[in-house]
């Protein structure tokens, strides 16, 4: 947990520098979101209608990318092409921040033209992996509501948490990629050898922590649009900035966490660099 910790201390010291570099994928993301099939399907658990929960609606209301209306299917689009960018200007500044400690946007667009193409590549990854394991979630959640209503209680929590953890065993597999990339200047393949010979020693612990963040993230949006399921605006406003928690939790703790595993000192830490 040290490096969540270490994580949520350097996003609320660094906050005003690093919030609006996210702002604008999370807003976004947040329209994407299938609040219909979550309120659906949340009132039908609740019910214990388990048998009228229709594999669509469930898919919908798992995945990123909404494909309701054209409007939802742009703003999907968008959010993935303003993360590409975002993120590479967040990389960029905390890899400067953490590496010379100086707090400043001076030369992060020169910088993002060495970041975007692979974080282009890993963005596109991450999708991927998070859209395969959404269709693979609802197929075996499926299966689950077949099963008789006390059975359903006692299986379906424990599924959801195995395949997060899934999800989560995954990305750790990639989860120092990026950074080696940008950092070190190796290839492609030499990069991701690199990153997961840095990240094995401690893989478990990333699981579990990246696991638990989108537990409570998603519990966090599902308790917003049943709360707010009139009020459309503030529920755009909570999922906005869930969404930029977990863009930010999950990128600087990948600094974090290089930085210590590749045992490079932190020069954001010295109070003279301030």
């Amino acid at each position: 947990m040290k490096y969540t910790a270490q994580t949520i201390k350097y996003n609320i010291k660094n906050l005003l520098y690093i919030f609006p570099l996210v702002i604008l994928p999370a807003f976004f993301l947040s329209l994407t979101l299938a609040r219909e099939d979550i309120l659906s399907v949340t009132q039908k658990v609740q019910e214990g209608s388990f048998s009228t929960i229709e594999f669509w609606e469930l898919f919908q209301a798992l995945t990123l990318f909404n494909f309701a209306s054209w409007e939802t299917i742009v703003a999907g689009v968008l959010g993935v092409a303003s993360l590409v960018v975002c993120v590479s200007l967040l990389m960029a500044f905390t890899d400067k921040h953490m590496r010379f400690g100086k707090r400043t946007f001076n030369g992060l667009f020169t910088k993002l033209n060495d970041n975007l193409l692979s974080t282009f590549g890993f963005t596109l990854l991450m999708f991927v992996f998070y859209e395969v394991w959404t269709l693979l979630f609802t197929a075996v959640l499926q299966l689950c509501l077949l099963l008789p209503q006390t059975v359903v209680y006692v299986v379906a929590p424990l599924v959801i948490v195995a395949m997060h953890v899934v999800l989560t065993y995954a990305i750790s597999l990639i989860y120092l990629w990026l950074p080696c990339m940008q950092i070190t200047g190796f290839r492609t393949f030499e990069a991701l050898r690199y990153g997961f010979l840095l990240c094995e020693p401690i893989q478990g612990n990333i699981i579990w922590v990246q696991a638990l963040s989108m537990l409570v993230a998603e519990a966090a949006i599902i308790a917003a649009t049943l709360l707010l399921p009139s009020v459309w605006v503030a529920s755009v406003v909570v999922a906005t900035l869930l969404y930029a928690f977990l863009i930010l939790q999950f990128c600087v703790r990948m600094q974090i966490v290089y930085f210590d595993r590749g045992q490079i000192e932190r020069a954001d830490l010295k109070k003279y660099y301030e």
